[in-house]
């Protein structure tokens, strides 16, 4: 998360972080820290992975305006984020881990899917990571009514200089360039007919918002 006091925005990452280079981009013109994780979190009341609301919260106990700031989120196609997500997961999880040592096959992403939801715990439960739970939620769940611009990852740098552009500063926005047909031909590989229909339902909201700004 970032956020500038003197410029008035705050950004809230994807939870997967698929724009790294954002961060570079802005550092001079950040002003508040934040944490990398909340139980290191110190003097700040910030921390990566913090929801809009509760960013919203820290700032009133701070005696600061939330709403005056320009509010923006990252949003990941969803098909491309959960298929992420799951590889995600498969890598780190240890019990996922430990279970494959032992000749048990990891489950199908079909099936995965089917057990997660689009907010609450998300893809995982209480005491999982917020990129596991949140990853898994729908714009509208993360969002919560508190952001003014989306942003898609996809798309970020333009977006990003559209919205920078109107606050009147003009940050160094660069990114390696990536085969988006490509990837999304080889995520898309990964959905079934019930996937596909599964996702339309839980994520009508960040496909509809995607489309919006296509």
């Amino acid at each position: 998360m970032l956020i500038s006091h003197r410029h008035h925005f705050i950004i809230f990452p994807d939870p997967l972080e698929s724009c790294h280079w954002i961060r570079r981009a802005l550092a001079p013109w950040v002003d508040q820290s934040v944490a990398s994780r909340q139980e290191s979190k110190g003097k700040t009341a910030f921390f990566d992975g913090m929801t809009p609301s509760e960013v919203a919260a820290a700032f009133a106990r701070d005696g600061r305006d939330f709403d005056a700031y320009a509010r923006i989120a990252i949003v990941q196609n969803p098909y491309l984020r959960m298929a992420q997500l799951y590889d995600k997961i498969s890598d780190q999880d240890p019990v996922w881990r430990f279970k494959e040592r032992l000749g048990v096959p990891k489950p199908l992403f079909d099936d995965w899917l089917q057990s997660t939801r689009p907010s609450g715990n998300g893809a995982g439960n209480a005491l999982s990571p917020r990129w596991r739970r949140h990853a898994a939620w729908s714009a509208d769940e993360w969002c919560d009514g508190r952001i003014d611009h989306v942003i898609r990852a996809e798309n970020a740098m333009t977006d990003l200089q559209r919205v920078f552009r109107k606050l009147g500063i003009a940050p160094a926005f660069r990114c390696r360039s990536t085969d988006q047909h490509e990837l999304q031909k080889r995520t898309i590989d990964r959905y079934a007919s019930r996937s596909i229909a599964t996702m339309r339902k839980r994520y009508r909201s960040d496909l509809n918002m995607l489309s919006d700004h296509a």
